[in-house]
């Protein structure tokens, strides 16, 4: 499965996986070694990361460290095998 995944442009350690925010369902790739993020309308590239603890803590309203009192699981699931959100 991983040959399948695209390598991750930012850290060259991990393949970038397709996850999900639980409260609306909305999909983002994710490398699970450096933690950025892409949107899907994204271009995978190093330039166009974004840090998912910036992004969870936008989306939560808050500011500085988003998993004091919540781990990724509370947030966060993978996508699924079919989800190719970057193709």
């Amino acid at each position: 499965m991983q040959a399948s995944l695209p390598q991750c442009p930012r850290c060259d350690q991990d393949w970038v996986h397709p996850y999900r925010f639980k409260d609306d369902g909305a999909v983002f790739s994710l490398c699970t070694e450096c933690d950025s993020l892409w949107w899907p309308h994204e271009a995978l590239e190093a330039a166009t990361a974004r840090f998912l603890d910036d992004v969870v803590a936008a989306r939560l309203g808050l500011s500085g460290n988003p998993w004091e009192s919540r781990v990724w699981a509370d947030v966060i699931k993978a996508a699924g095998k079919g989800a190719d959100i970057h193709g």
